[in-house]
């Protein structure tokens, strides 16, 4: 969630288009918002890429190591230019806390772009819950975490909205 403070506290957002692949991608993305921003106050890394996989096996000989470049890899360089990575401990002296969401199945574009109808039918009921959930129900997860006061007593912490 990045967006720019305007005249009466009013907020616009910003959109950045590019391959978060690179390293350099990364840094000009974390450089146009602090110019444009004046600072960060909240980063969502939300990449992701669908397999249609069921088993960790499976995943492994699929692309594990293409996934996590993806998915996990740029959250770094997004956070290294003004950060470094410390260790929590140091992050929270310095006002920085690192949390996560960790989501279960979401009916999202990806499903039916990925699954046969069949599957996307089924797409989620393994989980206790037997669906998968709406983006809606994931959302108030980050909203949580980039709110003060409510959020402010927490780092280190995984949030798991996942049909469990």
């Amino acid at each position: 969630m990045l967006r720019k403070a305007k005249a009466a506290d009013a907020m616009e957002p910003m959109a950045i288009a590019t391959d978060l692949g690179f390293d350099d991608n990364c840094k000009k993305v974390v450089d146009d918002v602090v110019n444009s921003y004046g600072r960060i106050d909240i980063l969502v890394n939300n990449a992701a890429e669908q397999y249609k996989t069921f088993s960790v096996e499976e995943l492994m000989k699929r692309g594990l190591t293409e996934s996590l470049e993806l998915t996990s890899f740029p959250t770094f360089p997004l956070q290294l230019p003004r950060v470094q990575w410390w260790h929590l401990q140091e992050l929270v002296e310095k006002g920085i806390s690192v949390n996560a969401v960790a989501p279960g199945p979401v009916w999202t574009p990806l499903i039916p772009a990925s699954y046969s109808e069949e599957e996307g039918a089924n797409f989620g009921k393994d989980v206790p819950m037997q669906r998968a959930a709406q983006p809606i129900e994931v959302a108030p997860s980050y909203v949580f975490l980039a709110s003060t006061p409510e959020s402010s007593y927490m780092t280190g912490q995984v949030l798991h909205p996942n049909g469990i």
